[in-house]
């Protein structure tokens, strides 16, 4: 086996429970998503169907729509809750930050590198597992969301397929996140601080999404920043499984994102001074 294959299995064996677990939460969150919308479709069209305006309003505020919903955008704005947010940064910002700096903390670093390996080539194993386990976190959540469709009654069930979408665009608000530890685990040489600062990035670009798209905060001078600087107005699940139009414009943003950090972090530790293992 060669080096570089012998540190991508490294890291597929030092991350394989993460994986398996968040694929399993996916997988169980995409099937309960479903779930619910059988069990509250009745109740939910229902309250949307009310004369009573204000019950109208609150399930459609509840749900983040505009209009009467199809069971898949039902569905879709359960996907929009924080839990699936937090799920795939877990994933990107422990393999992020596992790359470099944690290695440099145990002092293993000079091991690994005393293989006939590159140090561009050791990053890039890294990203290869990272990047293909957030194909694999994609392929849960849809499988999840999939099964359930087929083994539930649903008023207006989604078309097959149309749950791989919103799965990969998920998958895709990972990329930001995970670009953005690498970089700074590129840079440092304790795992703590690039996970505090990437989860607080990542907390507060939420927050700010959640902050304008509040009626409230309508007409405030700095809602256009906001929304134009935070990750989230890339991941639209809803309108994603009715008419897909978005897709290829947020998958590009994110990777766009990403894109500069990942090179930036093979830069900054192909010309960095790493410290001897004492």
């Amino acid at each position: 086996m060669s080096p570089f294959l012998a540190l991508v299995r490294k890291h597929v064996h030092e991350s394989r429970w993460t994986l398996a677990f968040t694929a399993a939460a996916l997988f169980g969150l995409g099937w309960l998503s479903v779930y619910i919308t059988s069990l509250r479709e009745t109740r939910i069209i229902k309250a949307l169907g009310s004369p009573d305006l204000d019950d109208r309003a609150e399930w459609l505020r509840r749900l983040g729509l505009a209009k009467e919903p199809t069971s898949g955008e039902i569905t879709m704005a359960f996907w929009n809750h924080p839990i699936f947010v937090v799920l795939i940064a877990i994933w990107a910002i422990s393999r992020g930050t596992a790359a470099v700096a944690a290695e440099v903390e145990r002092g293993t670093m000079d091991l690994l590198l005393s293989r006939p390996v590159s140090r561009s080539a050791y990053l890039a194993s890294h990203v290869i597992v990272a990047l293909s386990g957030l194909a694999v976190l994609a392929a849960a959540l849809a499988l999840g969301g999939s099964w359930a469709v087929a083994h539930n009654v649903l008023r207006s069930p989604p078309e097959s397929g149309a749950l791989i979408r919103p799965a990969l665009n998920l998958a895709a608000l990972g990329l930001p996140i995970y670009g953005c530890a690498l970089l700074l685990s590129a840079l440092d040489h304790v795992r703590w601080r690039p996970t505090w600062i990437v989860s607080s990035l990542t907390l507060a670009s939420f927050i700010g999404f959640m902050m304008a798209i509040n009626p409230v905060f309508a007409d405030a001078p700095w809602k256009p920043w906001v929304e134009a600087i935070t990750i989230f107005r890339a991941y639209r699940p809803v309108e994603l499984v009715s008419t897909g139009e978005t897709f290829a414009a947020n998958v590009a943003f994110l990777a766009g994102v990403a894109a500069p950090c990942m090179l930036l972090a093979f830069i900054g530790f192909a010309r960095r001074d790493l410290p001897a293992n004492g």
